[in-house]
């Protein structure tokens, strides 16, 4: 049912707070870095407003911070479990990226993506040096997971093919990395 780009990479944050700026973050690190079969969409601290970039996708990957689930740093990727109801008592102020998942999985499941990843960095007592370098890792699993999906296709999309040993779903080989 895909009437979008094949990827979208949504990043969850606030730029104003240190600790849960993450998503944004890597969102401006990725900036113009993939072909456009890669939608980049901010969700602010809106989690609800993924439900806005929902068009059965390949690949959804959410960028988030977190506390609490690792050390320092620690840069976890996971797929989320849409059928097992969160833990938590929730409200609609506390609605995350996977909560807004069993929201639309409930409401239109036909534009659920085929595979979901969240990635999120562990950003309790993190460091500004540390944070790039998590940030950085980041980067690393987008392009790993982005390529292995490129890799996987069985189409003609020129997005994802190309010669000569490039990597097409790369706009370039560097990347514009912005300092917020």
């Amino acid at each position: 049912m895909s009437a979008g780009p094949a990827v979208t990479v949504a990043g969850s944050g606030n730029w104003l707070l240190g600790h849960d700026r993450v998503g944004p973050r890597v969102l401006a690190m990725i900036d113009q870095r993939y072909s456009q079969q890669v939608e980049i969409c901010d969700l602010g601290t809106s989690a609800l407003a993924l439900l806005d970039h929902l068009h059965g996708q390949d690949l959804l990957v959410i960028v988030d911070a977190c506390v609490g689930y690792g050390a320092t740093g620690d840069v976890l990727v996971m797929e989320p479990d849409l059928e097992t109801t969160p833990g938590r008592g929730t409200s609609v102020h506390q609605i995350g990226p996977v909560e807004a998942l069993v929201v639309a999985s409930h409401l239109e499941p036909r534009v659920l993506p085929k595979r979901t990843l969240l990635i999120l960095v562990e950003t309790g007592g993190l460091s500004e040096e540390k944070e790039q370098a998590a940030c950085e890792q980041v980067v690393e699993v987008l392009d790993r997971e982005i390529g292995r999906l490129a890799d996987d296709r069985t189409t003609d999309d020129p997005a994802f093919t190309g010669t000569e040993g490039r990597k097409p779903w790369l706009n370039n080989q560097s990347c514009n990395v912005s300092k917020g």
